[in-house]
């Protein structure tokens, strides 16, 4: 069996990094245009990537945003780090936003990293792939965003495969206080294993005041005060 670091690093032999770079390219800049022409004042904003995966949506504020800070958070080491060491200029969080703060497992499949989750899904036994399961520091947005003192974020992407409400949960202060303007986050299959669903965090999101509108993708909703 190979040693948890030759799994980790062997993460672009199915999918070329800039393959998953480009992962939903069209779909978040569709979304970011959207977003943009709702709040023009936002491209000097505050933008946050939980889930950050291989930086499609940094890629995409490359090309649409005049400046501001981008918090990224993507607990995988070898695609935070290679991220980073291509958009300098972001904050790479190696670690998970959820509802506490803490540690917790995450479970990352050899190739298809793109469905690490610390949901142990059903999925991962269909894969054919070796896993590893990291114990990785975790913490609520409310509490990020008191550290840093960050008062509102402009954008916020959430695509953390079945843990999206979990993250919402540890996001009360700031979802309340209307401090989040808009966001993405992903739906499906992922959901069901988590034992959540898509209708719950949307009534969730509504129960804060927030609409919700379904994306061109079917797998993402979009969401805005």
């Amino acid at each position: 069996m190979s040693s948890q670091d030759d799994i980790l690093k062997r993460c672009y032999e199915k999918h070329p990094f800039e393959e998953l770079n480009n992962i939903d390219y069209g779909m978040l800049y569709g979304v970011m245009t959207l977003f943009l022409r709702q709040f023009p004042d936002s491209k000097t904003g505050v933008f946050f990537d939980v889930g950050c995966n291989a930086g499609s949506l940094v890629k995409v504020l490359n090309s649409l945003v005049a400046g501001g800070s981008l918090h990224c958070f993507e607990p995988h080491p070898v695609l935070s780090k290679r991220v980073l060491q291509l958009y300098p200029k972001i904050i790479m969080n190696e670690y998970c936003i959820g509802n506490m703060n803490g540690y917790i497992d995450i479970h990352i499949p050899m190739h298809s990293v793109g469905l690490s989750s610390v949901i142990r899904r059903p999925v991962f036994e269909q894969l054919n792939q070796e896993i590893v399961t990291l114990n990785v520091k975790c913490q609520t947005l409310d509490s990020y965003c008191a550290e840093n003192d960050i008062s509102s974020i402009d954008f916020i992407k959430i695509d953390v495969e079945g843990a999206e409400k979990l993250v919402f949960d540890g996001s009360k202060n700031m979802l309340s206080n209307k401090k989040i303007k808009a966001g993405i986050f992903e739906v499906g299959s992922t959901l069901t294993d988590a034992g959540t669903s898509a209708d719950e965090i949307c009534s969730i999101l509504q129960g804060y005041g927030y609409n919700i509108v379904k994306t061109l993708s079917p797998n993402d909703y979009y969401f805005h005060v």
